[in-house]
């Protein structure tokens, strides 16, 4: 195997979203030699993807109650899968931590009213941030003028190098095929989430659970995967555009593609209530009446194979709260879309992961040496997320992990740890390429990236979507069971379609983002599936 370029740093950072921004300007502070990669174009993933006009971080409030209060609002929509360390670091940390998207080029605000966050009881303080070109135009300034920093562009992470449990270093590929080593005693991975498996999604295509599979074949372990995020988004007028979810106490009616009331509006009494309760949470989650409205499309999208029509009430352009007018107006001039004059048809779009690698307060893996920080990691949320803490999250983790990195760096100059020679690297890693792909002796059943790719996102569309149940899920994995590829990306992909499977089949029950129609009730226990990798197979444990 050939290695086309040979480079050490004292700390890797992988991603080049907010998470790993945050992570390689504050080890770059420290005065570690920094290398940073990501897979695409610098400033890349869910981050900088502009789904709407702004984004939005939860901080905790300023009298002291809040801490206790955003920990129960945390706690109850996590439903017993969320991560109590996690929780407590985040909201501690988060209010100091907004200045942190200053310094990586953001000029974050904070929100005038008090609406509370996506599925919050309690309002606090909401920092906004938005002109993501800018910000993009910041942090290359910021970034370019750091000497001990360098950017590696358009290199995918493909192996962790690791002896006795402690990180060594890493393997990347780039587009051409070549590959990159880079030695190193930390790596800190913020490469994002898994919405870029499915047909329908909200983030760029890189974002794919590539990272999950790396992190696992290095040792780490993951949880919560079967809570993945699905909010409506428009196929039209503009594909690929987030569906305000406040707007849907306007609704008039939910429509097929042929005209068909599939689900009544405002105007009907019990649906009414519905619609208000719709309109006060973004994403899937069964926790809720209203969750009939999300299977009613649904069912009708099985139907037609499209999206299904809203039609609204004018008064939504007479509401005069920040939320409707920063969004509607946001559609209008960036998007030239008006939700009363156009044809409204939305659909679930794949959007945050709530899972993720298993990690402590400082977003430390089981591996030595290895970081996992934003979505790739199981941070705060459980069953459900709370609005707003996404980009917290990155931001508190990204800094939290250089601070223990940091230590461990410092202890192992003490102890006097050497590197390992070039040859047991590459030699480690051409092994691990023989395990996965030996030799393939039928040839026409190999497929190339692209095909992959497709035959994925469909089978996560057809059978891994809302509503689910054994048969379709053990339909799916099958079919992804049966996909060989000979290329390392379509091979990450493939894994990471099956972890997402096979952590859905294992929850035989019904919790927020994760609905079982042959399992419809929740569990009085909870239970926590924590998947490890042993020879390139899954192992679950609960």
């Amino acid at each position: 195997m050939k290695i086309k370029h040979i480079k050490e740093a004292d700390l890797v950072v992988v991603g080049s979203g907010i998470g790993g921004l945050t992570a390689a300007k504050k080890a770059s502070d420290k005065g570690l030699n920094v290398i940073l990669v990501t897979s695409s174009k610098f400033c890349g993933g869910a981050s900088y993807f502009p789904l709407k006009g702004t984004l939005g971080i939860q901080t905790t409030a300023h009298f002291p109650e809040d801490e206790k209060l955003f920990q129960e609002d945390i706690n109850r929509v996590g439903l017993g899968m969320d991560n109590p360390h996690m929780v407590e670091s985040y909201i501690k940390n988060i209010r100091e931590s907004i200045g942190f998207l200053n310094e990586i080029g953001f000029e974050p605000w904070l929100r005038d009213d008090k609406r509370p966050a996506c599925f919050a009881k309690y309002p606090r303080d909401i920092y906004l941030i938005k002109d993501w070109e800018k910000a993009k135009t910041n942090a290359s300034k910021i970034f370019n003028s750091i000497e001990n920093l360098k950017i590696e562009e358009n290199y995918k992470i493909v192996k962790i190098l690791q002896k006795n449990n402690c990180v060594d270093g890493a393997i990347f590929q780039d587009k051409n095929g070549d590959f990159l080593l880079i030695k190193t005693k930390v790596i800190v991975m913020a490469t994002g989430g898994v919405a870029g498996l499915y047909k329908h999604n909200l983030y760029p295509e890189d974002v794919d659970g590539s990272g999950h599979i790396v992190a696992l074949d290095a040792g780490a372990q993951v949880t919560n995967m079967e809570f993945i995020q699905f909010i409506p988004a428009f196929i039209t007028p503009k594909y690929n555009t987030l569906y305000g979810e406040h707007t849907a106490k306007y609704v008039t009616g939910m429509f097929d593609l042929n005209g068909k009331l599939i689900y009544p509006g405002i105007d009907d009494e019990k649906a009414r209530k519905l619609w208000i309760e719709r309109s006060a949470y973004a994403p899937f989650s069964c926790d809720f009446e209203s969750f009939k409205i999300d299977l009613a499309m649904v069912n009708s999208i099985d139907e037609n194979n499209g999206g299904v029509e809203l039609k609204f009430h004018p008064d939504l352009y007479k509401d005069s709260g920040e939320f409707y007018t920063v969004y509607l107006n946001w559609l209008k001039e960036s998007m030239n879309i008006d939700m009363c004059k156009d044809k409204i048809t939305i659909a679930p779009f794949a959007h945050g992961c709530n899972g993720g690698v298993m990690v402590d307060q400082f977003g430390k893996t089981s591996v030595d040496g290895l970081y996992a920080i934003g979505e790739l990691s199981s941070s705060v949320e459980g069953a459900n997320r709370l609005g707003g803490n996404s980009v917290g999250g990155a931001l508190v983790f990204g800094n939290q992990s250089v601070l223990n990195a940091y230590e461990y760096l410092k202890n192992l100059e003490n102890k006097d740890v050497k590197n390992r020679d070039t040859s047991e690297l590459l030699n480690e890693f051409q092994v691990w390429i023989s395990e996965i792909f030996g030799e393939t002796d039928i040839k026409e059943d190999l497929l190339e990236k692209d095909e992959v790719v497709q035959k994925i996102k469909n089978t996560l569309t057809n059978y891994g979507l809302i509503k689910r149940n054994y048969e379709s899920l053990k339909t799916g994995l099958d079919i992804l069971e049966n996909l060989k590829t000979k290329s390392l990306d379509g091979y990450f992909k493939i894994e990471a379609a099956k972890l997402l499977l096979i952590s859905m089949i294992n929850r035989n029950e019904s919790r927020g983002a994760h609905y079982r129609e042959d399992f419809p009730k929740r569990d009085s226990i909870p239970q926590r599936l924590v998947v490890s990798r042993k020879n390139n197979s899954f192992n679950i444990e609960k």
